[in-house]
């Protein structure tokens, strides 16, 4: 087998490992509704519980993968999958006392995914000297189509939250033994081993990452809210059933879907900056529009627009990667952990809005998120190349 096959045998791995996992995601927004009516939580109790997960998704990215890299992706990428199935089936089964150790356990399982997903494309994005980590955040997004969609059928012919949530937990085990069992992706060599455990500690050495890590941090709280928020949004404020706000953020997901399969051209004739900054304005927009909508048709125009423009800031950001010398699972875990601050501080907040200030004000947070892949976009200095 050639390299070149090796290599896209290689990419065929991470885009099913990140099709589960966005499939995953797409169940939760559509069931994270019914979850809150069967154990009579609030919006405000359901936001400490997601910065549960929130928090151990960083703690794992900052102490647990750098020390984790040397295992190689054959191991670290089906444990991500073990550890989010695991999860998800305490989130979903356990008694309510015990539900936060789910999201705590799910919150470990979507860090391991995260860096370790992102490490492969990035490697395989870097020997090809082809784009690739945007198919792979694609992959998520046709994901989180089936899983939404499918939640979405499943909740109107009346079977309970849990049924999706088992589909995904099934599709959690067959991932992960396909990415175990791929001669592909053991025939990976694992990243280059460092002497620096905290992957925070790229930012000391290398301050161009750090406004990367602020766009991916405001395009990570935005597409992980719409993740959460979007579908209550439409249901509750909005007046829709539940197939509805499924089809809405399919819509959402579509079009994540394919502003990253088309980003490679936006990235290699605009550049990764010039991107950047065009996402930040049309998200923006999109959003503002969305969080004033009068109706569920013109919410689902909105987040179509808002998914386009958002699709492309993250893949964007992790390329800037390219222009340093650090390893490159020690710089994606340290922006990617700062991206995930926004899930630290997102959930408690949004919660708190819904509770107190409504859902319309949430999706108004949201899209005003969007100013900071702006701005990462416009301060800094670029090479010329990435301009």
């Amino acid at each position: 087998m050639t390299v070149q096959a090796l290599r896209l045998r290689t990419l065929s791995t991470l885009l099913g490992s990140y099709f589960a996992f966005g499939l995953y995601w797409g169940v939760w927004v559509v069931v994270f509704a019914d979850y809150l009516a069967a154990r009579g939580l609030t919006a405000g109790q359901a936001g400490l519980q997601l910065a549960a997960l929130s928090i151990a998704s960083i703690l794992t990215m900052t102490l647990l993968s750098p020390r984790l890299q040397r295992l190689g992706l054959a191991r670290t990428v089906p444990l991500g999958h073990l550890t989010m199935g695991l999860g998800t089936a305490i989130v979903s089964a356990a008694p309510d006392r015990l539900a936060v150790l789910g999201f705590v356990v799910v919150g470990i399982g979507n860090g391991l995914l995260d860096v370790f997903v992102n490490v492969g494309g990035q490697m395989v994005e870097t020997h090809h000297r082809r784009p690739v980590l945007q198919f792979v955040h694609a992959a998520y997004n046709i994901g989180g189509i089936a899983g939404a969609l499918g939640a979405g059928l499943a909740l109107a012919a009346g079977a309970p939250f849990r049924v999706p949530l088992g589909a995904a937990i099934l599709a959690f085990g067959v991932t992960a033994i396909w990415c175990a069992a791929s001669p592909w992706l053991r025939a990976q060599p694992a990243p280059t081993a460092t002497e620096t455990k905290v992957s925070l500690a790229v930012f000391a050495r290398s301050p161009a990452l750090v406004l990367p890590a602020v766009v991916i941090l405001s395009a990570f709280a935005v597409e992980g809210s719409m993740d959460i928020w979007s579908v209550i949004y439409v249901r509750e404020e909005l007046g829709a059933a539940a197939m509805t706000g499924a089809a809405a953020f399919a819509l959402f997901s579509l079009s994540m879907a394919i502003g990253r399969l088309t980003a490679g051209r936006l990235l290699f004739g605009m550049g990764y900056r010039r991107t950047i900054r065009t996402s930040g304005i049309g998200s923006l927009v999109s959003g503002l529009a969305a969080a004033l909508a009068p109706s569920a048709a013109f919410a689902g125009v909105a987040f179509l627009f808002l998914g386009f423009f958002i699709a492309s800031a993250a893949p964007a950001a992790f390329g800037l990667v390219s222009e340093t010398d650090e390893d490159p699972a020690l710089a994606i875990a340290g922006m990617t952990t700062v991206g995930y601050s926004g899930f630290v501080v997102g959930p408690p907040i949004m919660g708190w809005l819904a509770q107190t200030a409504g859902l319309r004000a949430t999706m108004l947070v949201i899209g005003l998120i969007s100013v900071g892949v702006f701005a990462g976009g416009v301060l800094g200095r670029a090479r010329p190349e990435s301009r």
